[in-house]
């Protein structure tokens, strides 16, 4: 048994009002029609897949296919004048040998490869052709020059999605009907008007096609609820001793000298935690954010620029969970200050004090560390994504 599906991607960006392939728009870190093969490429029953796309951005597709990992054989077809036009041209690459065959949007990258699968399985000798949809749950008025003049029965509406298709040589009468003109907005409805009875398959709303930039903004949002909500970082840091500065740890001037050299007050404590929190978030380190080439940060305050890492992250949807550090010197002796670091700490990230761990240990006299001729420190975070 060989199951095709055509894959329509040679659209634009009008209607999203940007200026190249809408497919090619990059949401939450990866191009729209990546989240479109991924699913595809889960299906089991597929055998292969034909893309029709533009020629001149084949390239970049080509790119994103080969970055996912994939079984099936991937053909590429050039788009045509119109969807039925690309799909003519999609189809004439479908193996002889296919016994079904699918059209899928480009633009509807939630559909899984579950529901590919069933519409394969749902078509048969009995059941010929296949579509997805999902019913109305609005009231659907018919109108003509600005006024209702009916009503439809709502319970026998249902809106269209893909895939759409059928046996592969009755799909080859719809192709030919395609190319003697007509518009039609869906592979079904030709299928409809050659005759051919088309059953419906239940889709999900999350498979909506996306049109508009609103569109690109809930696949986002529908994306970022799905991954996981709760990301774990690390953080470690370690400066030397300069007896002339002041000892910042934590947030606090422990002492007016044996500090730390350091282009910032050399916090390793607040350095090791604002890493954490930045790398739970897959973003740069605080190098990239407090480069020690800029002056504007020499001396700086390690507790302002927490608070500045804090905000940085909430910009991405996080919020703080936990944290947990350890504090590696020889000297001083930190256990009295421990409770006054969590609750400097905890203000700043706006959670409890018992949500930050700190302990205090020596190097055992290895190392540089227990050498005396610095201060290290390692912290672990937990972030979360915020709800609103």
């Amino acid at each position: 048994m060989i199951n095709s599906l055509i894959l329509v991607a040679a659209g634009s960006g009008s209607r999203m009002q940007a200026s190249l392939n809408k497919l090619l728009l990059t949401c939450e870190g990866h191009p729209l029609i990546y989240y479109t093969l991924r699913n595809v490429f889960k299906s089991h029953l597929l055998s292969e897949l034909v893309i029709v796309t533009k020629p001149e951005e084949r390239p970049v597709f080509e790119s994103i296919v080969s970055s996912i990992p994939h079984r099936v054989k991937v053909l590429f077809a050039n788009g045509g004048e119109d969807r039925a036009g690309s799909v003519k041209n999609g189809f004439s690459l479908v193996s002889r040998d296919s016994d079904k065959v699918l059209v899928h949007d480009g633009a509807r990258p939630l559909v899984d490869g579950e529901t590919i699968d069933e519409a394969f399985r749902a078509i048969s000798d009995e059941n010929p052709a296949v579509a997805v949809g999902v019913p109305c749950i609005d009231t659907i008025k018919k109108v003509e020059e600005g006024h209702i003049v009916e009503t439809p029965e709502r319970s026998t509406l249902f809106r269209a999605q893909t895939p759409q298709g059928a046996l592969t040589d009755l799909f080859q009468r719809a192709v030919d009907f395609l190319a003697k003109g007509g518009t039609f907005t869906d592979d079904a409805s030709v299928l409809e008007k050659l005759g051919v009875p088309v059953q419906l398959i239940p889709g999900k709303e999350r498979f909506f096609k996306v049109t508009t930039p609103e569109d690109m903004e809930r696949l986002g949002q529908m994306l970022r609820k799905d991954r996981c909500p709760f990301r774990v970082g690390q953080g470690y840091d370690i400066h030397r001793f300069d007896d002339s500065r002041p000892l910042y740890l934590g947030g606090l001037k422990i002492s007016d000298t044996g500090g730390l050299l350091g282009h910032s007050d050399a916090d390793v404590l607040l350095h090791a935690i604002m890493d954490a929190l930045l790398g739970a978030c897959g973003l740069p380190d605080i190098g990239h954010y407090f480069p020690d080439t800029d002056d504007r940060f020499e001396g700086a305050d390690s507790s302002r620029l927490l608070a500045e890492v804090k905000e940085i992250i909430e910009k991405e949807g996080y919020a703080v969970g936990n944290i947990d550090s350890t504090v590696i010197a020889e000297k001083p002796k930190l256990a009295q200050y421990i409770p006054a670091m969590k609750e400097r700490i905890a203000g700043i990230l706006d959670i409890l004090p018992m949500d930050v761990g700190i302990k205090a240990t020596t190097n055992e006299k290895l190392g540089a560390v227990g050498r005396r001729e610095g201060i290290a420190a390692m912290a672990s975070a937990i972030v979360f994504r915020r709800s609103n």
